[in-house]
């Protein structure tokens, strides 16, 4: 009976935030990342009445944004669309833009026919390297930020905005709430600094130090907050919610189990350790991960923009979108199951016997990674160099 119960509750669900979707105008920026596409997909599957979609996007690597679309929608996660609805690929528009341009590069009337029509955003646009430079991670992450809220506020028809950041946007507190936390610096000055001064300056900087000391472990996380603190002096003016995954993994279930298209973050460190390349890693073994399937996140966003206008509050909506209280995993069962499936399925590009090691010693990981990391490389590089081919 209780089964029964939440069946029917969930389809209820469903079709209320279905219903929602219905002849609305949609526009994402970060539209070809991992999560993106997973939107896009998702939008387009299961909210078929949308209106339309429109994408920011650039031309890269000598091919124009026109281009970037055709290639986007021979991605694999849209294997399951193109079968059940391949006219659904006609709802999606291009926003020629980049986000790291003045008005996000957006030519004026495109501008205004956003103002005009736009009913709910999605901004998931970012730089996720965590060794980018300061100045490029100030510029995208929260400039681009910025430039995006100021857009927000001129639209006519907006019912809900997400801001999608991280879990980790907070990461020098031991516990983090649905809450933005303020910070001490006066963002618009940040900016400023970022817009006018080399990064070499950038890095010397007072404020520059608390990527540097521990408080945050990255450009990413540091420029995410700074973000977010930009949306909390636009929660009153907005209809706004923040979401925070935390390491985005392959699908659960959506488009189909295991989907995901890149090797960056947890995705990378698997394919290394199959290949045997990583043998030592800098961790506490006993530390809980927090892996969140790409598809979890996608149904957190769409449903989230339902939820600001189904329950309007005066509260502002912050998000964790994380897993580690409710599936936890440590790093050390990772390391097991990771090397387990490594040795039961093995990699056709390995090159070593695959199989790592966790510690906590600095000192012990730099040996590790110097005998086993960086001299094999080196000799890999000489013996390419050798045979006249160009060096990995």
């Amino acid at each position: 009976m209780g089964d029964d119960l939440e069946d029917r509750y969930a389809e209820t669900l469903t079709w209320n935030i279905s219903k929602f979707y219905v002849n609305t105008k949609i526009f994402i920026t970060g539209a070809t990342g991992f999560v993106g596409k997973a939107l896009i997909e998702k939008l387009l599957r299961s909210c078929e009445k949308i209106d339309s979609i429109f994408i920011l996007m650039r031309s890269k690597h000598g091919m124009s944004a026109e281009q970037r679309l055709k290639e986007l929608f021979k991605n694999p996660v849209f294997n399951r669309l193109r079968d059940k609805n391949p006219d659904a690929f006609e709802k999606v528009k291009i926003i020629p833009g980049d986000v790291s341009l003045p008005n996000l590069g957006i030519c004026e009337d495109d501008w205004n026919y956003l103002i005009d029509n736009i009913d709910i955003v999605f901004h998931s646009a970012a730089t996720v390297k965590f060794n980018e430079d300061l100045r490029t991670a100030l510029t995208l992450n929260t400039l681009g930020t910025k430039m995006l809220l100021e857009l927000c506020r001129k639209m006519k028809k907006l019912k809900s905005c997400i801001y999608v950041s991280t879990a980790y946007s907070n990461s020098d507190k031991r516990v983090v709430n649905e809450k933005v936390y303020e910070t001490k610096y006066n963002v618009d000055t940040l900016i400023s600094y970022g817009q006018t001064l080399p990064n070499d300056v950038l890095q010397t900087l007072r404020f520059a130090k608390d990527i540097f000391n521990g408080k945050h472990p990255n450009t990413y996380t540091f420029t995410k907050a700074l973000a977010e603190q930009l949306v909390l002096e636009n929660f009153e003016h907005l209809p706004i919610a923040i979401v925070r995954p935390s390491i985005i993994t392959a699908a659960w279930k959506e488009p189909y189990p295991g989907w995901v298209d890149n090797l960056s973050g947890i995705t990378g460190i698997i394919t290394e350790c199959s290949r045997g390349t990583v043998k030592s890693i800098i961790c506490d073994e006993q530390c809980r991960m927090d892996l969140i399937p790409v598809d979890i996140v996608v149904n957190t966003l769409i449903t989230s923009a339902w939820h600001v206008v189904a329950y309007k509050s005066k509260n502002k909506r912050v998000y964790n979108c994380t897993s580690g209280y409710l599936n936890p995993i440590t790093w050390k069962k990772f390391g097991e199951i990771t090397h387990k499936q490594c040795l039961n399925w093995p990699s056709k590009y390995v090159t070593w016997y695959p199989g790592f090691r966790y510690t906590t010693n600095r000192t012990l990981h730099s040996i590790y990674a110097l005998l086993y990391h960086n001299l094999p490389s080196f000799f890999l590089d000489l013996g390419l160099y050798c045979s006249g081919k160009k060096p990995m």
